[in-house]
């Protein structure tokens, strides 16, 4: 098992920090679905694009229930986690992890786990008892590390249609404890923690 980079801290995130979580989502798409999706998908998305999105995610006023939190080192964010109530349909008493994102030279150092914990905890004070995310159906290292940590294939399956091109996703889910402090399920570590979870587990608005 890995361990997380020392030095790093949980935080919330501020409207200060979109631009760095804006650069690090684009590399992050850039590395991890090369192959995945098609290349003039990648090639459309923008930087520009990011921040329009992170900039509504963190604000308090546009996604009132939606929390963004950060992996900070020394001001230097190596990764972001978005969360909430699942939208589809609604439900406040199930959760969704909506995006999850490590910088590329960042991965396999435990920051995912790490983001992801700390998000299911924070939904778990919510009173939500699951949580739900989307995952790319071909995005084996992501489908991976959720089954690695406990979260199972619901059976969903989605094709997003994203600029004409068509995404096919699939969904799983979690189940949370809501009596410890932790807010998290006892996972299988078996399989250890050697893979960061890059995917899309994106809004389907986007």
């Amino acid at each position: 098992m890995t361990v997380p980079t020392p030095h790093v801290s949980l935080r919330g995130a501020t409207s200060a920090d979109v631009p760095q979580i804006a650069e690090l989502h684009f590399a992050s798409w850039r590395a991890a679905y090369r192959g995945i999706v098609p290349d003039a998908f990648l090639s459309g998305i923008t930087i520009e694009s990011r921040i329009v999105r992170w900039r509504h995610a963190v604000s308090p006023r546009d996604s009132p229930l939606t929390e963004t939190i950060v992996a900070d080192m020394n001001g230097t964010i190596l990764g972001v986690c978005s969360f909430g109530p699942q939208r589809i349909p609604e439900a406040a008493d199930v959760g969704e992890i909506y995006a999850l994102h490590v910088r590329p030279e960042s991965w396999r150092q435990g920051l995912g786990q790490l983001l992801l914990d700390e998000a299911l905890r924070r939904l778990a004070t919510r009173d939500c008892a699951r949580s739900v995310l989307w995952v790319l159906r071909d995005n084996a290292n992501a489908r991976r590390f959720y089954e690695a940590r406990g979260w199972t294939f619901t059976g969903e399956e989605f094709v997003e249609d994203r600029g004409g091109y068509a995404i096919p996703e699939t969904r799983y889910a979690i189940t949370l404890d809501l009596s410890g402090d932790s807010g998290v399920v006892v996972r299988d570590t078996a399989h250890g923690c050697d893979v960061d979870p890059e995917r899309g587990v994106e809004p389907a608005a986007e």
